[in-house]
């Protein structure tokens, strides 16, 4: 967790930096492109990254194919992408949206070089060097866009930085796997090596497509239908909600598989080590939800600047959603170490269906606070499926004591929704 907040800090310092240099229709222009690219990512990656952790023997040449498989698969997504800007131009019908995509098909390249030495390193609960990588990403990315952007058109070099830093994470971690238990990969042609892990990574890939589509379906849809301005401003306050999800979760998700997959024999420890876990962080999400809630125009004015400060609204709504995502973001990594992708798949395809649904409301009406009002109620509604699976099919426990632990962070999020009304957000 050390290790990633020290990424996080220099993220969150990238962002206020960039935000005052760049307008809400060049970061809209291009998150409206980026969000395509994560669906890349997950054909790149097809779940081998848990696979990997999980597998108990991966020898050399087994480890070289499987590197070289995802080597070839990144060569030809990024071809496809690429081939693909003016399918992008016409979807969206945004200006300039076709030029952003070459960056991004260089980005998927490297994304895809990555699984094998990242996931070497997460096995090995390396998780240091996985935050120093991610670190000289930040830093390198972040100094080539300011620099560029004296030199070329602002949406070139802001499109230019995720390709930074895709190259820099994958030039590190391939650096680091070296002191991994399976060592640093080389391109190998035993692309067969993907055979026994298949089982895992389907059903991994298949909650990966879903979670997708539920997680990214409203930034394609407002990009479309609202515009890169709209978009622009629904992105960063989405990525704002989001800076305490990645301090409290995101940060030891990473860590969740690795550790807790010594104890999947033993079903009683894991849930009562979850238990103890999810307790205080819906404590530790309620009370940053609630300071997001009620300090909203001071954080945009501080991160952003006032060109920003029409987000506000928007981030005071999804803070009402902070405390049961908390909690919720670390329920994948418990159904992988278990190994219950299967139900992790299940749980993700219902997920889905109310995500979209949500969604697809919100766009109708035309009204980013009132999608951001659906995204809220589908959150819970998902958390309440989701433990209903972990506790009757992982746990064997009974769902309704693990809930009333949860009362306190209920009446908080509670509180936030009467205080909306009353306010008329």
């Amino acid at each position: 967790m050390l290790g990633r907040y020290a990424v996080y800090a220099t993220n969150l310092v990238s962002m206020m930096v960039l935000a005052r240099i760049f307008t809400p229709q060049d970061f809209g222009t291009v998150a409206a492109i980026t969000v395509f690219c994560a669906l890349f990512q997950l054909m790149a990656e097809a779940g081998l990254g848990p696979a990997i952790i999980n597998v108990e023997n991966l020898s050399c040449s087994d480890r070289n194919g499987i590197f070289g498989l995802t080597l070839c698969a990144g060569i030809a997504l990024a071809l496809i992408f690429a081939a693909l800007a003016p399918a992008f131009l016409l979807f969206y019908g945004l200006p300039r949206v076709d030029e952003v995509v070459p960056y991004i098909a260089l980005t998927l390249f490297f994304f895809a070089a990555s699984t094998v030495p990242n996931a070497l390193l997460l096995r090995d609960k390396a998780f240091f060097r996985i935050a120093y990588a991610g670190l000289i990403a930040e830093i390198v990315s972040t100094s080539a866009v300011i620099g560029l952007s004296q030199l070329i058109e602002p949406l070139h070099a802001l499109a230019a930085k995720s390709a930074f830093s895709a190259v820099c994470i994958f030039l590190a971690t391939w650096y680091f796997s070296e002191g991994t238990e399976f060592g640093r990969p080389m391109p190998g042609k035993k692309f067969s090596a993907i055979k026994p892990i298949l089982g895992f990574t389907s059903y991994q890939l298949g909650f990966n497509f879903i979670n997708f589509f539920s997680r990214n379906l409203d930034n394609i849809l407002v990009g479309k239908y609202m515009g890169a301005t709209a978009l622009g401003n629904y992105d960063k306050a989405y990525q704002l909600m989001k800076y305490p999800l990645m301090l409290l979760t995101f940060a030891m998700t990473p860590a969740i598989q690795p550790v807790i997959r010594k104890h999947a024999g033993d079903r009683e420890k894991v849930e009562a080590i979850h238990r103890d876990f999810t307790l205080k962080l819906s404590l530790v999400g309620a009370a940053a939800g609630l300071g997001m809630f009620f300090l909203s125009d001071w954080i945009i004015l501080i991160a952003l600047g006032e060109q920003w400060l029409d987000v506000a609204p928007i981030i005071r709504i999804l803070a009402i959603a902070i405390p049961v995502q908390v909690i919720l973001s670390t329920s994948g990594s418990f159904f992988q170490a278990m190994n219950r992708a299967d139900l992790l798949f299940i749980s993700g395809t219902l997920s889905a269906v109310v995500m979209v649904s949500a969604i697809i409301f919100g766009i109708t009406a035309q009204d980013i606070n009132l999608l951001c009002w659906c995204l809220v109620g589908a959150f819970h509604i998902n958390f309440v499926q989701a433990y209903y699976f972990m506790y009757r099919k992982v746990f064997f426990a009974p769902l309704s004591r693990y809930l009333v632990r949860m009362l306190p962070a209920t009446g908080v999020v509670l509180g936030m929704i009467c205080y909306s009304f009353v306010d008329g957000v």
